[in-house]
C-alpha cells in the first residue's frame, strides 16, 4: 500500500517457506523497517522448497503446478500426496501453504495441479474447463502424476489424493475413473452429486 503522495509505502514479503513480514519505506528520508514479522514461530530453515513445475497434457495443452518436496529427501520413489485446489476457478499459487508444509515434513512430496479452469492463465484456458467436470479437467490431474511417476519421482505404490470443494469432488473423480493409480484418497466438503 501507499501514501496518498506516493512518498510511503507499506511492502509485504513472502515466500514458500513463511508468510513474511510488513515493512515501512519513505522515499523521501530514506527510512527503511520492519513493522512485523507475520509468523515468527515458523522457523523457514526447516520448511521444504516449493517449486514451479510445467507438463504436457494428453492433449497437448501446458499444464502449470507446485511441487514440494520434503526437506532433505531425494526427489526419487517418493510417496506423494496429489492436493488439487478447490474452486474450480481458482489457482494454486507459489507461496507458503501450511498443509502443504505438513505433509512434506511427514515425508510427502506434494503436486498442486493448476488444471484446465484454473484462474490466472487467461480467459481461453479458463473456458477450457466449463463442462469438462470429470473429463479434460481430471485428466490434468491424472498426467500430472503419471508425469511425477515418468520423472521417477512418485512411489507408483504410494500415491494419495487429498482435496476439498471442487477439489474434493477431483479426489472422488480420480479414485472413481481411475482406482489403481491411487492408493487412497481423502475428500473433504467435496461436490459428490453435481446435480443436487
Amino acid at each position: 500500500d501507499r501514501s496518498r503522495d506516493e512518498t510511503k509505502l507499506i511492502i509485504i514479503t513472502y515466500s514458500d517457506k513463511g508468510l513474511g513480514a510488513y515493512y515501512f519505506y519513505d522515499l523521501v528520508t530514506g527510512n527503511f523497517r520492519k513493522m512485523v514479522e507475520i509468523s515468527p514461530w515458523l522457523e523457514e530453515r526447516y520448511m521444504a522448497d516449493m517449486r514451479p513445475i510445467k507438463y504436457t497434457s494428453r492433449d497437448g495443452l501446458t499444464i502449470h503446478g507446485y511441487l514440494t518436496i520434503p526437506k532433505g529427501l531425494t526427489p526419487k520413489n517418493l510417496p506423494v500426496v496429489i492436493n488439487p485446489h478447490g474452486g474450480p476457478w481458482y489457482r494454486d499459487y507459489w507461496g507458503y501453504n501450511p498443509e502443504v508444509q505438513f505433509l512434506a515434513n511427514r515425508g510427502y512430496a506434494v503436486l498442486q495441479v493448476n488444471f484446465r479452469g484454473s484462474t490466472g492463465y487467461g480467459r481461453e484456458f479458463w473456458e477450457l474447463g466449463f463442462k469438462e467436470w470429470g473429463k479434460k479437467m481430471q485428466d490434468d490431474i491424472t498426467d500430472g502424476v503419471n508425469w511425477l511417476i515418468d520423472q521417477g519421482i512418485a512411489d507408483p505404490q504410494r500415491i494419495g489424493i487429498y482435496g476439498g470443494s471442487y477439489g474434493g469432488y477431483a479426489t472422488l473423480a480420480g479414485l472413481t475413473f481411475t482406482p489403481d493409480l491411487y492408493a487412497c484418497g481423502v475428500d473433504y466438503v467435496g461436490i459428490s452429486n453435481i446435480l443436487s
